[in-house]
Formats: C-alpha cells, sequence, structure tokens
C-alpha cells in the first residue's frame, strides 16, 4: 500500500462510522433539517425522520456573521424561517455503547458489557449569502470556515477552509468531501480540498477527543458545511 493509501485509510477509519448524512435543504425563507441518503448518492432510503428533540440548537446568522431572529418550527422536521445568510442547526443523538449484543443508544453505565462507548454531537452549516463575517466561527462547536466566498468557486477550484473548536483553530480535524476523507487539518486548523461535484457541496469534519463524564469513553464531534455552486 502506498503512504498516500495508507493515510487515507486511516482518515476513513477516524470518521464516524455513520450510514446516513444531515443536511439543510433550502426552499425560499424555509431551511428544512434533513437525515438520510438524499444528498450522498448512496442506496437506501432519501429522507428518514428523526427525534425532534436531537436538535439542540437552531441559528440563523446574517452575512456579518451576527445572528438575527428566525421562527423555528416544532416538531418533525425542524426547520427556522427568516432570511439567513448561514442557517445552523446542533444535535446530538446522546451516548452509544458498542457491546457484544449490539450497539445501544445508552451510556456505558447503563448498557451492560461494555466494548466501547461514546457521545455522538454534530453542527450542520450551510452558506446561501456570503459576507466577511462568515469567514470567522460562528459557534464554539467544532465548524469549517471558508476563507474566501465559497459560492464563487467552480467544478475543480480548490476550497480553502479553517476548522475551529471552542473558540480557536483545531488541529488533527478529518475532513471528508461526501464521505471521502480528503485530509487533515494543520496546526493552524487549515486544510484544503478541491471541489468535484457541481451543485450541492457537502463538507465533513471530525474530531474525537477523550470524555470523563463517566458515560461515556470519547466524544465524537462532527460538523458539516454545506453550499451550493453551479
Amino acid at each position: 500500500m502506498s503512504p498516500r493509501a495508507f493515510i487515507l485509510s486511516s482518515l476513513l477509519l477516524a470518521l464516524p462510522a455513520q450510514a446516513h448524512d444531515l443536511w439543510i435543504e433550502r426552499g425560499g425563507l424555509l431551511h428544512t433539517l434533513a437525515y438520510g441518503h438524499g444528498r450522498s448518492g448512496h442506496e437506501g432510503a432519501k429522507t428518514l425522520e428523526y427525534p425532534p428533540e436531537n436538535v439542540k440548537q437552531a441559528l440563523c446568522f446574517n452575512a456579518a456573521g451576527q445572528e438575527i431572529t428566525a421562527e423555528r418550527g416544532r416538531g418533525y422536521p425542524a426547520t427556522l424561517k427568516g432570511d439567513c445568510a448561514a442557517s445552523w442547526f446542533f444535535v446530538s443523538s446522546g451516548y452509544w455503547s458498542k457491546t457484544p449484543y449490539g450497539t445501544k443508544n445508552l451510556a456505558k453505565n447503563e448498557a451492560g458489557a461494555v466494548i466501547e462507548s461514546w457521545l455522538s454531537v454534530e453542527g450542520v452549516k450551510r452558506i446561501d449569502q456570503w459576507g466577511t463575517g462568515l469567514a470567522q466561527a460562528l459557534t464554539r462547536h467544532l465548524e469549517l470556515v471558508p476563507q474566501d466566498n465559497p459560492l464563487k468557486l467552480q467544478v475543480g477550484d480548490k476550497l480553502r477552509l479553517r476548522a475551529w473548536f471552542q473558540g480557536k483553530p483545531a488541529a488533527g480535524v478529518t475532513v471528508a468531501y461526501f464521505g471521502k476523507p480528503r485530509g487533515i487539518s494543520d496546526s493552524e486548523g487549515q486544510v484544503n480540498l478541491r471541489l468535484q461535484n457541481p451543485g450541492f457541496q457537502l463538507i465533513q469534519a471530525s474530531l474525537e477527543l477523550p470524555l470523563n463524564d463517566g458515560r461515556a469513553d470519547k466524544a465524537i464531534h462532527a460538523g458539516s458545511l454545506q453550499f451550493e455552486i453551479q
């Protein structure tokens, strides 16, 4: 195996084992959080229902990176209604434990014999209008931040990104393009990738950190950046 192939195999193992994606659909002023295979091209249901209580936060930002008022819908699916330059949803399906009898949506202190356990959290961000305020992190969760206007890019162009976590650039973040690993952020949080598909773009980030709360061994932080190009 070549060194590059070995590195990419290692990156793939570092990504969270999620069979489905979360993404934001926009129609007019309505931003809807969807879940399934509808944007990945993988086999399976295009959309699947998720527990609405898993959506912990939904925020709307203007092009200056300032949070603005938007109407959040109740129930499934999670929605935001507003003129958002960027929309953002924070989702957590809670604690998971891998046991000899299968994977359970339970903390390790509730699941019996546990092989490994983790807390799953994910931020989903979609950019529809650009402003310099969006070249910075909007939250303290794991975020991929474009350094230039991504809406002007075309197929074959390079996208310059910086990974942020807890208010500072994050090194060691695995970055994937439609589920395929493309690189790891450097000491300044920077990583570049080349856009290969027209239309909707799905760039995903993953960071695993130890967790010492007695309920899981680690936290898997995920974040996705979404936008559309010509």
